[in-house]
């Protein structure tokens, strides 16, 4: 795994051999080497840590480094890559493992309980208050506190969590005095901030505070070698969770050929589509020792073929010609994954979607963003519409 550390080196390296006009080049490429002999930062081992991808190994390298430290973390990528697992790891790894790991999902708490949730309140500080409460901050002292969608935190809150961040002070709501509280903070969001700041729906500070550490989670197509260990993970955590299973069966391998479509499936949904996947076929398989074919939902059979027919005319023609082109299938894909890359580069915004996909919902509608909402609903993209 060392030479997976190598890779932020070697770019060091490659600045400085651009710079050989420098006076100090000889100084400056000794430095690199003695970088690149470093040893890697060992992993330790998990359950929950299944890295076999160079792009899953960096990432436990990263979050490895990450639990050294106390600073915050911002961990980013797209739904289901698996955040919230990262923020347990970064936890479990740190010398806060023996402490609490508070997960409080922001998009599910209601703006106006934001504060009171996680500050805390008072007797009597208003109306429906009580009892008093310490808040989730609070519960979190000594460990790690993981806000996941940060995003979807108001302006208000955030002016305040970022003086927690500074000063590590909680004033609990209808009361005037302080108290210390040390927690971990490690936040996690599938949106890109940056846009949200420059449309004045995050703020910067907030984020060069969050962000002192940055890890980007890839998506699951980029981690196709971790695709196998994953799918042995989730069978394992089925029987765990469903004991009576094994009374019809007890899968303990993957078919070849149900394998080689799970593996060039795009997986849109990433880890969290894949575990919702197996569990699925498993629940609707009635015998054997083996995931087959006929086990997998009916979507994942044809998705690569159908994109590639689409956007490739020799692709399409040997589909045509075979008799195994399906064009509602293609259609369907496509017009899924342009949705998807729309909603993405629009932070969530319908309406600014629409008009990054050029004719869909624009014209004359009041609302350019109302036939975005209803491809999202249809295609099993609402997650990623931002509400209104």
């Amino acid at each position: 795994m060392g030479e997976l550390v190598t890779g932020d080196v070697l770019v060091l390296l490659a600045q400085d051999v651009l710079s050989l006009h420098d006076a100090d080049v000889a100084t400056r490429l000794a430095r690199a080497a003695e970088l690149l002999a470093q040893p890697a930062t060992a992993v330790p081992a998990d359950a929950r840590a299944v890295f076999r991808s160079a792009a899953g190994m960096a990432l436990a390298q990263q979050l490895a480094r990450a639990a050294q430290t106390s600073m915050p973390v911002l961990l980013v990528g797209e739904t289901g890559t698996g955040k919230e697992v990262a923020a347990h790891l970064v936890h479990a790894w740190s010398e806060r493992k023996k402490r609490p790991f508070v997960a409080i999902n922001c998009a599910a708490i209601p703006n106006e309980l934001m504060e009171a949730e996680l500050f805390g309140y008072t007797r009597g500080a208003f109306s429906g208050a009580v009892r008093d409460y310490d808040g989730r901050f609070a519960a979190g002292a000594g460990g790690t506190v993981f806000l996941d969608e940060v995003d979807d935190t108001p302006l208000a809150f955030q002016v305040k969590l970022l003086r927690v961040l500074e000063d590590r002070l909680v004033s609990r709501l209808g009361e005037d005095a302080e108290r210390h509280v040390d927690f971990r903070l490690i936040a996690a969001t599938n949106r890109d901030l940056h846009a949200l700041i420059e449309r004045g729906e995050f703020g910067d500070d907030l984020y060069e505070r969050l962000a002192i550490v940055n890890v980007e989670l890839p998506p699951l197509r980029a981690r196709v070698d971790d695709i196998p260990p994953l799918i042995a993970t989730f069978v394992e955590r089925f029987y765990q969770e469903e004991p009576a299973a094994r009374r019809r069966h007890q899968v303990c391998a993957v078919a070849p050929a149900a394998l080689e479509v799970l593996l060039r499936y795009p997986w849109p949904g990433n880890i969290r589509e894949l575990r919702n996947t197996v569990y699925a076929a498993l629940v609707h398989k009635r015998a054997g020792e083996e995931l087959l074919l006929s086990d997998l939902p009916h979507r994942l059979l044809r998705p690569t073929a159908a994109r590639d027919a689409v956007l490739d005319e020799r692709a399409l023609k040997a589909q045509v010609d075979a008799g195994r082109f399906d064009l509602v299938d293609a259609v369907a894909t496509l017009e899924r994954a342009a949705l998807a890359l729309a909603l993405d580069k629009s932070g969530g915004n319908a309406t600014a979607a629409a008009r990054l996909l050029g004719r869909v919902g624009r014209g004359a509608a009041r609302d350019p963003g109302g036939t975005v909402r209803a491809m999202a609903a249809r295609l099993g993209l609402e997650r990623h519409v931002r509400r209104r």
